[in-house]
C-alpha cells in the first residue's frame, strides 16, 4: 500500500533524525510508529521506504517508489574507503557482496528454553507466522505486534539472528561452569550461555555503557535468569582483576557492523576510515584482556559481526603471533557473509588456552 501523503513529512523527519541527528534507525522507526500507530500492513511500508531511503540516501526517490524493488550497489550509500575495503577482500564477488547488504533480514527469535520448548512457542506466535530454522531458533514472517505477545512478556523467546545464536553456541557453556562475556552490549548472548548452562553456574557480563546492562538485567528478569552478574567497565582493571578465573570467554568486539548492514543501514554514517584505525587497535586490546581471563585449559571465543578480514582473522593472527597471544591455540574459525542461512555476517574464532 502506498504511504499517504500526510505520512511523507513523518517520513522525512525519521529519516533526517537518523542520518543528520545521528538516532539508532531502529530508534527513529520506533518513533515514527508512536507518532502515526500504523495497521500492519501501513508498517511495512514505512519501514521498507525508510530503509531504501537510508541504504540509498535518497529520501525523496524511496518516497516516490523509485527505490521500490532495487538493489543497485552501484547507488548504495557506501563511502569509499569502505568499498574498498570490501573490493579488496572481496574482489570477485564485491557486488554481490554489496547486493546482500542491500537486502532485507528475516526476523528470527531465539526461543528461552528455560521458560518453554520450541513446539510451545510455535503455537503461542501462529498468528505471527513461525518457521522453526534450528533446534532453539524461529524465523518469524509476521513480525507485526511481536513484542507485544503474551509469549514476549513471559519471557519465552528473544529477538537473535540465527547466525548471532550459531556464535553464542561456539562457546559451548555447560552447567556450573564461570562464563565471562566480555562485551555483553545488552546481553543476547549472556542469555543464551545461560539456557546452555540450565541456568546453574556464574555468568560475568561486561561493557562499558551501563545502559545496555540496565537492559540486560531486565532481559534476564523476563527470562527467569538469575546467574549473571553485571559489570560495568570504568577501566582496564575491570577486566583485570578477572585473569584466569573464568572457564570461558566470549569476546565480541566493537566493529564495522558490516555483516549487519542489512538491518542497520545507518551504521555507514557513523564510521570514517581514521574511527576504523581506531576500533581495530581498540578490538585487538579488547582481544589480548578479555583472553587473559581465561583459565589454563579455557575456552576464548572472539567474535565480529563484520564481513572485513581485518576485524576478523586478520585480529586473531595479529593476537596469536604476539607475547600475550603465545599460550593460546585456535582449534576452528568461520565466517559467513549476510543471507547465508538466512543470517548475518559474522566472523567467528574458538580459542584454547594451553596449559
Amino acid at each position: 500500500m502506498p504511504i499517504p501523503a500526510s505520512l511523507h513529512g513523518a517520513v522525512r523527519d525519521c529519516v533526517y533524525d537518523t542520518l543528520a541527528q545521528g538516532r539508532h534507525l531502529t530508534s527513529s522507526i520506533e518513533r515514527l510508529f508512536r507518532d502515526v500507530s500504523p495497521t500492519e500492513d501501513l508498517a511495512a511500508e514505512l519501514r521498507r521506504v525508510v530503509f531504501q531511503a537510508v541504504r540509498y540516501d535518497n529520501v525523496e526517490a524511496a518516497l516516490a517508489g523509485e527505490l521500490d524493488g532495487v538493489v543497485d550497489p552501484s547507488r548504495a550509500a557506501i563511502p569509499e574507503w569502505l568499498g574498498s575495503l570490501i573490493a579488496k577482500a572481496y574482489p570477485e564477488t564485491f557486488t554481490d557482496v554489496i547486493a546482500r547488504m542491500l537486502s532485507d533480514a528475516p526476523v528470527f527469535v531465539r526461543i528461552n528454553t528455560l521458560r518453554t520448548t520450541r513446539d510451545a512457542c510455535m503455537v503461542a506466535l501462529m498468528q505471527h507466522a513461525p518457521h522453526a530454522v534450528a533446534d532453539a531458533v524461529l524465523r518469524i514472517d509476521r513480525p507485526f505486534g511481536l513484542f507485544t505477545t503474551e509469549a514476549f512478556a513471559a519471557g519465552w523467546f528473544e529477538q537473535q539472528d540465527i547466525t548471532s545464536v550459531r556464535a553464542g553456541y561456539e562457546l559451548a557453556a555447560r552447567p556450573s561452569e564461570r562464563i565471562i562475556d566480555a562485551c555483553a552490549g545488552a546481553g543476547g548472548k549472556s542469555l543464551l550461555f545461560a539456557c546452555s548452562m540450565l541456568n546453574r553456574g556464574r555468568i560475568i557480563a561486561l561493557d562499558v555503557v551501563e545502559a545496555k546492562l540496565d537492559a540486560l538485567r531486565t532481559r534476564a528478569t523476563r527470562a527467569g535468569v538469575d546467574i549473571i552478574e553485571t559489570r560495568h567497565i570504568v577501566t582496564t582493571k575491570t577486566i583485570k582483576r578477572l585473569a584466569e578465573s573464568a572457564d570461558a570467554v566470549f569476546v565480541d568486539v566493537p566493529c564495522t557492523g558490516t555483516g549487519v548492514l542489512r538491518r542497520n543501514p545507518d551504521i555507514l554514517y557513523h564510521r570514517t576510515q581514521e574511527g576504523f584505525a581506531e576500533l581495530l587497535a581498540t578490538q585487538q586490546a579488547i582481544l589480548r584482556r578479555s583472553a587473559a581471563a581465561a583459565k589454563p585449559g579455557g575456552r576464548v571465543v572472539y567474535a565480529a559481526c563484520s564481513i572485513l578480514p581485518e576485524e576478523g582473522a586478520d585480529q586473531v593472527a595479529t593476537f596469536l603471533s604476539s607475547d600475550q597471544g603465545a599460550p593460546y591455540r585456535i582449534d576452528r574459525q568461520w565466517q559467513t557473509l549476510p543471507g547465508d542461512d538466512g543470517g548475518d555476517g559474522f566472523y567467528v574464532a574458538h580459542l584454547t588456552r594451553q596449559a
